[in-house]
């Protein structure tokens, strides 16, 4: 066991990797951005050490503190002989829905929003003059971008609801491994 394996796990705070058995460990993260002016990044993107042998992957949701984080990246580390990993702090929680065409029992057609996803915690960004300014491949219609695991299998044309708010997914760009960055506009269709 390294030293740093032995660090996590006497002082690290506790962490609950969110799988479908979830996996609790401990972890050391710190703020990655201390040096901006941008409140909400200094905010939202942390840095950290986990035990090698939990595994860890891009796109999984890591629970610390009744606090949801994304990871973002994980790579292996050299000093400590653990995991480095970059997450964002989920500051949205978002149900994500699908339009349906199908048939009932009596051979009716039904056409539906079908919920696929509840209570998913994702990065928002909301689109700003400034925001355009460095990001020139956001859309004319683009309110906000969400950050979410590439595992929940979103599509074009998607309905999200953030804040009793219909968004449509306008479009689907992959930024890292297992992570994708979605452009949301309002949606208006019933």
């Amino acid at each position: 066991m390294t030293y740093a394996n032995k660090f996590i796990k006497s002082k690290g705070q506790d962490c609950t990797i969110e799988r479908s058995v979830p996996l609790n460990t401990k972890v050391s993260i710190k703020r990655s951005t201390n040096g901006t002016r941008d409140l909400g990044a200094r905010e939202a993107l942390w840095q950290g050490l986990i035990p090698i042998e939990d595994n860890l992957q891009s796109g999984e949701y890591l629970t610390i503190e009744g606090k949801k984080y994304l990871v973002q990246t994980v790579s292996y580390d050299h000093a400590s002989k653990e995991s480095a990993f970059y997450c964002a702090k989920c500051n949205a929680i978002i149900e994500h829905k699908r339009y349906i065409d199908d048939v009932d029992e009596n051979f009716n057609p039904i056409q539906e929003w079908k919920t696929l996803n509840t209570d998913v915690g994702s990065y928002m960004e909301v689109v700003t003059y400034r925001l355009r300014q460095v990001d020139p491949g956001l859309l004319d219609s683009t309110k906000y971008t969400f950050d979410v695991s590439k595992d929940l299998g979103v599509e074009l044309l998607d309905r999200f609801v953030f804040n009793g708010e219909n968004l449509k997914i306008d479009s689907i760009a992959p930024v890292l491994e297992n992570v994708v960055r979605l452009q949301a506009s309002s949606d208006v269709r019933e």
